[in-house]
C-alpha cells in the first residue's frame, strides 16, 4: 500500500502549476508548509517526466527529505548529492561513502550529455544540501571528454587501458572489492566503475577485448554480458601522473576553472528549494566560516597565500541559479516588507491536523468523523499494526474500512488536503497521533561544554564506542581542529568505509 493516492490528487490539483512550468514561466514563491513540499514535488516530477534538483539548507535536511521521499516515491530514481565530509580548505580526502554518492549523481548527469547514451528509464530527483552545491567539481568538459567506451571487439592494449584507469583516480589492487578500483591478472582485467553496483570483468585476446561481462565480486559467477561499459572518472579530479596520493584538497588547483553541480545540469531540469532563503543563510555561514579558516592557515603556513577559493560564493550561486528554471516551495521572508508573502493558492489546500498527544479515543472519532463525510484517511506510522486493530474496535457498525488506509513507516508531519471543488482528504503520521518527532538520520553538530579528561583517559586508539546518536564506532584519537577561528581538540572517530566524526 503505498501513498499514489494522495499525489495523484495534490498532481490533479496543480496542473496548471505544471503547465506554466512545462512552458517555462516563472512562477512565485509556493510558502508551502514543509510537510506538503515532497508530495507536491513528486506531482510535477510524475506530470513533467524531467529531473529534479531538490535543494536543502542543511545536511541534516536532505538526509531526512532523500529518506521520506523513498516513501512518496518509490519507484523514482532518488539520488542524494551530499557535502564533503571536510571542511573547506582542510587539507584530507573525503569520505569514501561521500565520494561515491557525489559521482553517482555526476555519472547520472553526464549521461545526458553523452551522444548515443541510453536514455533514462526515470528522471531522477536529487536532492543537495546547500553546501553539496557550494563544493566545486571536476568540470563537466574535462569529465565528458575523460569518459571512454569499451566494446567488445576494441583493439586497445591492457598497458594503455591501465594508466587511463590511474588517470581516472582508480585504485589498483589484487582484488577489486569497492567502486573505484581494478585489477589486472594477466589477459583479464576487472574494473568497478564508480556509479555502478557491480563490477565488470574484460577479457582480451592479445590487444582486442574479447568480452564484457558484469560480475558478482563475492562469488565471481557472471551476471549478465555487456556490449559497452562507459568508464568514467572515480575522483572529482584527473589525476596527474606520478600524484596518485592526492586529495580532493588539490582540485582548484588541478582544474583553476573547476565547475558546480549546477554545470551537469540538463537544459530541462527543474530546480527546487526546500526553503531558499534558508539555503542562502547557510551559503553565507558557511562563507563566513571559510574566509576565517583560509586566514588562519595561511598565518600558519599551511595554505599558499594564492590558493584558489575552492568553493562558489552565494552572488556565484545566484547567477547560476538565475539561467535555471527554479521553484521555490519554501516560505520566503521579503526582508524590505518585514513580513511573509500571502501563500499561494495550492498553499490555502493544505491545513494542519488537530494533535492528539496519545489520546486514541479523541483520535479515533476524528477517523470516525472524516469516514462519516466519505474522506479518505491515510495514517502512516510505526504503530501500524496496533493502529489498525484500535480502528477495528472503534468502527462505527455497518461502516466500511475502505476510507482508512493503515501504512506502516514513518513521516516528519502529516495534513489536510482539501483542492478546490474535491474531496478532503487526511494524512496522519505519529507527530500528530503521539507527538512523536520522525527519528533524525543524523543531527546538526552542536555545541556542548567540554568535559573533563578523565571522561575519556582510558580510551586508546583502536578502541570501540558507543556515540548516543550515530552508533559503535572505532576511536582513532585525539585531534586539533580549528572551527570558526576557535582551536578545539576533538575525539575522532570512524565508522564503515572510512567516514569520521569529530566530537
Amino acid at each position: 500500500m503505498t501513498l499514489s493516492p494522495i499525489t495523484q490528487a495534490i498532481a490533479t490539483a496543480s496542473h496548471d502549476l505544471a503547465a506554466a512550468l512545462q512552458t517555462g514561466q516563472s512562477v512565485p514563491c509556493l510558502s508551502l508548509r514543509r510537510a506538503a513540499r515532497l508530495p507536491l514535488l513528486t506531482a510535477l516530477h510524475d506530470q513533467l517526466r524531467r529531473p529534479v534538483l531538490f535543494i536543502t539548507g542543511r545536511a541534516d535536511q536532505a538526509l531526512l527529505l532523500a529518506d521520506e521521499l523513498g516513501t512518496w516515491a518509490p519507484g523514482i530514481p532518488r539520488l542524494l548529492f551530499p557535502e564533503p565530509n571536510r571542511l573547506f580548505y582542510e587539507n584530507a580526502p573525503w569520505g569514501l561513502t561521500t565520494r561515491r554518492d557525489r559521482l553517482v549523481v555526476l555519472n547520472t548527469l553526464a549521461s545526458y550529455h553523452i551522444p548515443g547514451a541510453e536514455p533514462l528509464l526515470f528522471p531522477p530527483i536529487i536532492i543537495a544540501p546547500a553546501r553539496a552545491l557550494m563544493t566545486r567539481t571536476l568540470p563537466r568538459r574535462d569529465f565528458l571528454k575523460a569518459l571512454r567506451t569499451l566494446k567488445p571487439g576494441q583493439i586497445i592494449q591492457p598497458d594503455e587501458l591501465v594508466r587511463s584507469w590511474v588517470t581516472l583516480g582508480y585504485e589498483p589492487v589484487s582484488t577489486v572489492v569497492a567502486p573505484g578500483q581494478f585489477a589486472r591478472r594477466g589477459g583479464i582485467l576487472d574494473i568497478w566503475n564508480s556509479a555502478d553496483a557491480q563490477p565488470v570483468r574484460l577479457e582480451f585476446f592479445g590487444d582486442e577485448i574479447d568480452t564484457l561481462r558484469r560480475f558478482d565480486p563475492a562469488t565471481q559467477r557472471t551476471i549478465q554480458p555487456l556490449q559497452r561499459l562507459p568508464v568514467t572518472p572515480a575522483r572529482e579530479y584527473l589525476v596527474p601522473p606520478g600524484e596518485e596520493n592526492l586529495s580532493e584538497f588539490y582540485l582548484p588547483q588541478l582544474h583553476p576553472n573547476a565547475g558546480s553541480l549546477l554545470d551537469y545540469l540538463p537544459r530541462q531540469t527543474l530546480v527546487a528549494t526546500d526553503d531558499l532563503q534558508g539555503a542562502r543563510d547557510t551559503v553565507l555561514e558557511v562563507e563566513e566560516q571559510a574566509v576565517g579558516l583560509r586566514k588562519d592557515y595561511i598565518e600558519d603556513g599551511e595554505l599558499p597565500a594564492d590558493f584558489p577559493v575552492p568553493y562558489l560564493t552565494w552572488s556565484e550561486l545566484e547567477d547560476a541559479l538565475a539561467t535555471q528554471q527554479v521553484l521555490d516551495l519554501g516560505r520566503r521572508f521579503d526582508e524590505e516588507l518585514n513580513e511573509t508573502p500571502s501563500e499561494s493558492c495550492l498553499a490555502a489546500c493544505f491545513d494542519p491536523l488537530p494533535r492528539f498527544a496519545g489520546r486514541l479515543k479523541p483520535l479515533m472519532e476524528h477517523i470516525a468523523g472524516a469516514v462519516e463525510r466519505g474522506e479518505p484517511v491515510y495514517v502512516i506510522s510505526r504503530q501500524n499494526t496496533r493502529l489498525q486493530e484500535l480502528w477495528a474496535e472503534h468502527m462505527p457498525e455497518g461502516a466500511t474500512p475502505t476510507p482508512v488506509m493503515f501504512i506502516d513507516g514513518s513521516l516528519a508531519e502529516g495534513f489536510t488536503f482539501t483542492p478546490p471543488g474535491g474531496t478532503t482528504l487526511h494524512l496522519l503520521t505519529d507527530s500528530e497521533i503521539f507527538g512523536w518527532r520522525r527519528p533524525e538520520l543524523r543531527q546538526r553538530p552542536r555545541q556542548v561544554a567540554e568535559a573533563p579528561e578523565a571522561a575519556y583517559a582510558d580510551l586508546e586508539p583502536g578502541d570501540w564506542v558507543v556515540h548516543v546518536d550515530h552508533g559503535i564506532g572505532r576511536f582513532i584519537g585525539l585531534v586539533d581542529r580549528s572551527v570558526e577561528g576557535l582551536q578545539r581538540e576533538y575525539l575522532c572517530l570512524e565508522y564503515a568505509e572510512g567516514d569520521q566524526l569529530f566530537v
